[in-house]
């Protein structure tokens, strides 16, 4: 790309990777949820537990947030971003990887937690947009979503 090319719009492979990580963190709070009878039987939950998967993967991510998104004033958008995509990667691995109820229902807490990085991406998306094209950056990003 020419200096000119790039002052005018936002680099379009790295605006599509960071849709695309959009939509596939943000999903995240769904994948449980067509599954949650056969987890539950995997795991030997009641019923009622068992709806705490989906309700504790969305807790997390309102605690996150809560807590965490405001993070975003005083930590550098892309070591945040990068911080909340490794905490989601962990319970996620967590997740597939538990045998118990507890670890599985705690992974999906960290699911949620992690999962707000959605909220840093955008902001982080928009900073890395020249001002000209920085509106057409954040929509194509939020596509993802």
């Amino acid at each position: 790309m020419t200096g000119d090319a790039y002052t005018q719009a936002a680099p379009v492979g790295l605006t599509l990777l960071l849709a695309v990580t959009c939509g596939l963190t943000a999903a995240n709070l769904y994948y449980v949820q067509p599954l949650v009878g056969p987890v539950g039987a995997d795991l030997g939950l009641s019923t009622w537990a068992t709806g705490l998967t989906v309700t504790l993967t969305q807790l997390g991510y309102g605690v996150g947030l809560l807590l965490l998104v405001p993070l975003g004033d005083r930590i550098e958008n892309r070591r945040l971003t990068l911080g909340l995509l490794g905490l989601a990667a962990v319970a996620l691995l967590g997740a597939g990887l538990a045998r118990q109820p507890l670890p599985f229902l705690a992974a999906a807490l960290g699911i949620g937690l992690g999962t707000v990085a959605v909220q840093v991406l955008v902001p982080y998306a928009a900073h890395l947009a020249p001002t000209a094209s920085r509106g057409r950056a954040v929509g194509n990003v939020m596509s993802g979503l």
